[in-house]
C-alpha cells in the first residue's frame, strides 16, 4: 500500500471512510475530494455521505470484510465513487479495503452497501431490493 493507494476503512458501527485521489458523483454534482465520509447505515439525509444519522438509529456493524472475498492486484489512480439510485456506490478505480480485524481486500470495481442491510458488508448483496431502499 502506497501514499497513492485509495484506502476505505469502514468504522465500527459508523459509516465508511475514503481516502485517496477522489470524484463523487451525483446528480447534483461532482466533488473532487481527497477524503469522504459515506454512509452505510442507509438513514443519512445527505446520502451519499454520512451525516451522523448512524449514531441515532442504533446502526451496528463490526466492519469486517465477509469471510469469503475475490481481491485483485491492483495499482495507483483516480476512484470515481456514483451511487446509483436506491442501491449500491458503484466505486470505479483501484480501491483497498481494510476491515477492523485487519484483513484487506482489492478491486478495480466495487458495489458498496448503502443501505445499511447487507449481510456481507461493505458490499452490497442486493438487500436494497427487498427491503425498498430510497437514496
Amino acid at each position: 500500500m502506497t501514499s497513492d493507494s485509495n484506502i476505505l476503512i469502514s468504522q465500527v458501527n459508523g459509516p465508511n471512510m475514503v481516502t485517496g485521489e477522489l470524484s463523487v458523483v451525483t446528480p447534483a454534482r461532482v466533488r473532487a475530494m481527497r477524503s469522504a465520509m459515506l454512509c452505510r447505515c442507509g438513514h443519512s439525509r445527505d446520502k451519499p455521505f454520512c451525516d451522523g444519522a448512524h449514531v441515532r438509529s442504533g446502526f451496528s456493524d463490526p466492519a469486517q470484510l465477509p469471510a469469503k472475498i475475490d481481491s485483485e492486484i491492483v495499482g495507483t489512480g483516480s476512484l470515481t465513487i456514483r451511487p446509483i439510485a436506491n442501491g449500491p456506490n458503484r466505486c470505479e478505480g483501484p480501491l483497498m479495503m481494510l476491515g477492523s480485524d485487519g484483513r484487506t481486500a482489492s478491486s478495480t470495481l466495487t458495489f458498496l452497501c448503502r443501505c445499511g442491510e447487507s449481510r456481507r458488508k461493505p458490499y452490497c448483496d442486493g438487500t436494497h431490493k427487498k427491503i425498498g431502499f430510497r437514496g
